[in-house]
Parts: structure tokens; sequence; C-alpha cells
């Protein structure tokens, strides 16, 4: 008869005298089955993607700051500081021409904020200052898409640097983070699961593939989006952890950055 789990069990078990040893291995079978069936069902119950929600980075490091400092002084003092969202390597790839940025902002009287970016030769692509509020939690900047700024080319490297302006009249006291970005085109095997998958599975791929810009930018789109979701919040989290930035894993987000106060390209 089957039991509650649809396991096929004996109804008895006559064991003869000299039978001990193949009776122990037959329940040693049946436990196994058993065991193997419930794992089976357990995680056939979950999304196995919610697993594969840590970052794979390249095997590549470059020069940068993840964590904002300055030269001297400055406006900021309490923790924790200005923090790029992204891997210690200071480096990250992303698949879009006009990609996306995220930082924890502290809560701090800056006069303004700048983004500067750079191409392989140091030539200036784009530069802009913002004007930002003086609260605490996660920003953005994405690479406006206009006529007149191209699209970051494929296989370039490009040296940003995000800066909070302390005293427009003396820049040595800024804090600021760099690092490093490359667009590359996705590999036919990424191409063909973004393809069919849905939004809450497109940030764990990226992730997988070691393509950071675009796992954090679609993940916190839709933390934006649904802040109570339990399973966006868990996946944030731990996005998050695999690159050693968990304890802001809580912070709000902020508006900031959309509207440039001067830029230039």
């Amino acid at each position: 008869m089957p039991d509650g789990n649809g396991l096929i069990l004996p109804n008895s078990c006559k064991v003869q005298p000299n039978s001990a040893m193949r009776r122990s291995t037959f329940l040693a079978a049946r436990i196994a089955a058993y065991s193997t069936l419930t794992l089976g069902i357990w995680l056939g119950g979950l999304p196995l993607l919610t697993l594969a929600q840590i970052y794979q980075p390249p095997d590549r490091g470059l020069p940068g700051r993840r964590e904002g400092g300055g030269t001297r002084g400055g406006c900021l003092s309490r923790q924790p500081t200005l923090t790029a969202l992204m891997p210690d390597t200071n480096y990250g790839q992303t698949t879009s021409p006009y990609p996306t940025w995220l930082w924890y902002a502290p809560a701090i009287e800056a006069e303004a904020a700048e983004f500067v970016l750079l191409d392989s030769n140091g030539n200036e692509v784009y530069k802009a200052t913002f004007d930002i509020a003086n609260r605490p939690g996660i920003i953005s900047l994405t690479l406006p898409a206009t006529s007149n700024l191209p699209p970051l080319s494929v296989g370039e490297d490009y040296h940003w640097y995000f800066s909070l302006i302390c005293d427009l009249n003396d820049r040595s006291a800024d804090v600021y983070t760099e690092g490093w970005i490359q667009r590359i085109e996705p590999d036919t095997a990424l191409s063909r699961e973004l393809a069919t998958a849905d939004a809450l599975e497109r940030p764990s791929l990226y992730a997988a593939a070691g393509v950071w810009h675009d796992a954090i930018a679609t993940l916190a789109d839709l933390r934006r989006l649904q802040p109570d979701a339990a399973i966006v919040s868990d996946r944030w989290e731990n996005l998050l952890e695999s690159v050693g930035l968990e304890d802001l894993a809580d912070q709000p987000f902020v508006q900031c950055c959309e509207q440039p106060a001067a830029e230039s390209r």
C-alpha cells in the first residue's frame, strides 16, 4: 500500500532466522528511496534560481575605490560612508549601451554630486553634476541615451568617478568612489536564457554570468516596484552579500541623479 507520500511500502516483512542481513539491506534501501523522494519533492517546490542569486565575478580586477574617501577633511563624518554597489575588484560588466550605477549615499551636507566617465584613453565621455538630498539611502544613475552621447563600445574599458562635492570652491575636500565598467556581448547561452526569463529570473541569470551592472540594476528595479515582496528582498540581500555589502541591504532607495544640474559630453 502507498504511504502518505505515495511511496509503495510492503504490507509485511517475513524474516527468516537466517535473513537478518537481507532484512537490514532491504530496510536501508527503503530508507534511502524515501529520503531521496522526500528531498526531490522539497527541492521541486522551490524556485531553483533562488539558489543561484550569487554573483560569479570575472577573473579580473582593476585599481579603484569602492568606499568613499577624500584627500583631506571633507563633509563626511559618519558611517557607513559613500559606497559604490560593486564588487571589491572595482570592475563590472554590462550588456547595456547605457548602463546603470548604484551607490549608497550617507546623510551628508554636500553641495552637489558629480559623475565623470572616461574612455580607455582617458578622454572625457560624459560629465554631470546633480543636486543631492541630505538623507541616507541607495541612489542610482543611468547613462542618458541621447543623440549627443554615443553608446558604450563593446570590449572597451571605461573609468568612472562619482563624487560628493563638499565645497565647490575646494574640490580637494571631495568624497569620491571610482571604478571600471566594460560593455560585453552576451554569449549564446545567456541570450537564449534571457529570451524566455521573467523579470524575477533575469537578475539571477546576469549574476551567474558575471554581468554585475545588469544584475544589480534589474534587481533594483524590482526592489523599487515591490519593496515589501519577501522573495525580492531576499534576492537583493543575497546579491549584496555575495560581494560583501550585506550591511547595506536594508537601506531605502532615495531619488537622485535623474535631472542633472549641469552636464557635458
